[in-house]
């Protein structure tokens, strides 16, 4: 490295570059994953011992600082519109018909291509160098999330070929491939964390993070398919995708776009894709239909919401009849218990499915489902599994409505349902061995205590054998014990004692969030990690004092309570303490600049394309609140689908109501 000159790094990156077309591009790889990151190694080493070579567009510049004061607002040059949809054979004739009269022609030739069920953005290049990217946003204005798409891998950094325009800036979407969401719902799962419904609702939760290197451990994808403004000529939409190509970027296989000339064709093209979109690596919801001559399309012109020379002809929900076996019931950490559809295995979407969550009795009675229903089942974004609808007419005559049972399934202890509550619960609260199982798995969790390769399978292992049996065991494992379990060996044993070691020093509000207090979300944890301050003084806060904190209602309030008078949960914590957990008193927040600093929040309902979690940890980034419950302090309620009490809470104090949408305009 010593003899290494300038000439030498250029030709490093540019190897480098030509590997990732290969691997991300073109999917050719020549080299293996180790040999590319000795490649990278060297020039982390060169940069290192030479500063002042560091080139924006080298590799290791994917990965910048955390934003500090959230995205700024960019207006379009080109707007980004979206596109109107079509869901039949009638309404892809009309289109062409329509094209054909304001044309006044009757011979055009469509493009058509895949939707991609991702994000959409627009990608700028200046002299062939990546500088910036936006959202569509309204379509007006998007969000500047250039630093959270440079950390995409399959992106590159500046163009290649031998015709580089001195400016381009393209469409596409950002994405996550299946095989990336299985792989990081399955770490979740492990997690005990909420998993995403479906990847475009992991990636636009993942593009709206504030520190990129977070957004580069979510290992998101890109595809073009547009431009929206160039230096070069370019005559048609088929075009685009070669000429996109040949400069390097990503852009659909050649057997995923066609040249129709009518209706027909575009059909045809769309009923093949259908029947493979399951083997694709990435979700779509249908295909696109253009106007292949970009003169054209310009003669067409927009609507105030739509382009006139383009369409898109969405796939209909895939569904599956089978027949529900049983209706089981899971017992949560809180001691919840929710009814689970045992279904005859039916393949659905590209996999098979054998259970779907049914949420609570009342669920169960709305949809009237029964043991031994026929029912309709489908996918909720292609991926969760859901019933849809009961066929009452092949109904047993012998069948009689589903009643969540009167004793847990876990320690058969009767259960509690508390007024005002949807949620009927195990009254044994101590003693449960399900519920113990699951508070320890929820502990253990990556957004509490965070203790990595300690997923739900290990702990039911450390369970099983007896070696936890309360939350501080966890700080008690030893080599010994380790080796024991299932497939543990010594660099796993390592690895292990090396997170549960790591994890002793979380935040005070992780700490609050993993003890799993009742009504006690994450956000209502950092209310009160920011007014107690440590852990002692959460446990002698008075009713009254809890009452007094922003966004803390009475049933948090006196969960809080009586969660601290009980005297094995303070043993428990004493312990905890006693063994090298010291929560992290919580820093003030800084950020005043924007709408939601100081604001508070309540979440209720699924959120299309963003988790629970996600959409917390946004607001909290803003300097905006979480709270668990709805009362006459809080700002807002964000609503998604089956809002509960919540919602109707909420309507009734008058608290102003965000959709989905408005929050992200706000953002």
């Amino acid at each position: 490295m010593k003899n290494v000159t300038y000439r030498d790094y250029e030709a490093l990156i540019e190897e480098i570059r030509e590997h990732d077309r290969l691997y991300y591009v073109e999917a050719t790889p020549k080299i293996t994953d180790y040999a590319y990151d000795l490649l990278l190694k060297q020039v982390e080493e060169i940069e290192r011992l030479h500063p002042d070579w560091v080139q924006a567009t080298s590799p290791t510049q994917r990965v910048g600082d955390a934003l500090t004061t959230g995205f700024k607002q960019v207006t379009h040059k080109v707007p980004m519109l979206s596109l109107a949809n079509t869901y039949s054979q009638e309404e892809i004739e009309d289109f062409v018909k329509r094209v054909h009269k304001w044309l006044g022609v009757t011979h055009v030739t469509f493009c058509a291509e895949l939707k991609m069920d991702g994000v959409a953005v627009t990608v700028r290049y200046e002299k062939g160098v990546f500088s910036r990217a936006i959202t569509r946003g309204d379509g007006k204005k998007g969000d500047d999330v250039t630093a959270n798409v440079k950390t995409i891998r399959s992106l590159p950094l500046q163009l290649t070929g031998g015709n580089i325009p001195d400016i381009l800036e393209v469409r596409g979407e950002v994405y996550m491939t299946r095989q990336v969401f299985q792989e990081q719902n399955q770490r979740k799962e492990e997690m005990g964390e909420d998993l995403w419904a479906n990847p475009r609702n992991a990636t636009a939760g993942s593009l709206k993070l504030l520190d990129p290197k977070e957004v580069f451990l979510r290992n998101l994808s890109i595809v073009f398919y547009g431009v929206a403004e160039t230096s070069m000529s370019l005559h048609s939409q088929y075009e685009c995708h070669h000429v996109l190509e040949v400069l390097g970027l990503p852009v659909f296989d050649h057997d995923h776009r066609a040249l129709c000339k009518n209706g027909e064709e575009i059909l045809q093209f769309a009923r093949a894709i259908e029947k493979k979109r399951h083997e694709l690596p990435y979700d779509i919801d249908g295909v696109v239909v253009k106007v292949d001559q970009l003169k054209l399309q310009d003669e067409l012109g927009t609507t105030g919401k739509s382009p006139r020379w383009a369409v898109a002809y969405k796939f209909a929900p895939e569904q599956a009849r089978t027949k529900i076996l049983d209706i089981t019931v899971q017992v949560g950490r809180t001691g919840v218990l929710t009814p689970v559809a045992e279904l005859e295995p039916v393949l659905l979407a590209g996999s098979t499915i054998s259970r779907a969550t049914l949420h609570n009795q009342e669920e169960v009675a709305r949809k009237g489902v029964r043991v031994g229903d026929v029912v309709i089942i489908e996918k909720g974004g292609d991926v969760i599994p859901k019933v849809v609808e009961v066929d009452v007419s092949k109904r047993l005559r012998d069948s009689s409505p589903w009643k969540m049972p009167h004793s847990c399934p876990s320690c058969g202890s009767h259960v509690l349902h508390q007024e005002g509550e949807v949620a009927v619960r195990c009254s044994n609260t101590k003693k449960c061995p399900e519920q113990n199982l699951r508070k320890i798995i929820y502990f253990a969790s990556k957004d509490a205590m965070d203790i990595g390769h300690m997923g739900e399978k290990v702990v039911e292992q450390l369970v099983r054998k007896g070696f936890v049996k309360s939350l501080s065991d966890i700080y008690r494992l030893t080599e010994k014990q380790l080796f024991e379990l299932e497939g543990f060996k010594e660099k796993s044993v390592r690895n292990l004692l090396d997170s549960i070691d790591a994890s002793r020093h979380p935040t005070l509000a992780r700490f609050i969030f993993a003890l799993g207090i009742k009504y006690v979300g994450e956000g209502t944890a950092d209310l009160l990690a920011q007014q107690a301050g440590d852990i002692q003084r959460l446990s002698q806060m008075s009713q009254e004092e809890l009452l007094e904190i922003d966004g803390v209602g009475g049933k948090v309030a006196d969960a809080v309570v009586e969660f601290f008078a009980d005297a094995s949960n303070k043993e428990e914590i004493e312990s905890l303490l006693h063994l090298g957990v010291k929560p992290q008193s919580p820093k003030k927040v800084t950020n005043t600049d924007h709408l939601f600093y100081g604001k508070t929040f309540v979440l209720t309902g699924a959120l299309e394309s963003l988790s629970r979690s996600d959409a917390t940890e946004l607001i909290k980034e803003r300097g905006g609140k979480v709270s668990g419950s709805v009362s006459a302090q809080t700002d807002y309620v964000l609503v998604g689908e089956e809002a509960g009490s919540k919602l109707d809470k909420a309507k009734k104090l008058r608290v102003p109501l965000l959709t989905e949408t408005q929050f992200k305009e706000m953002l």
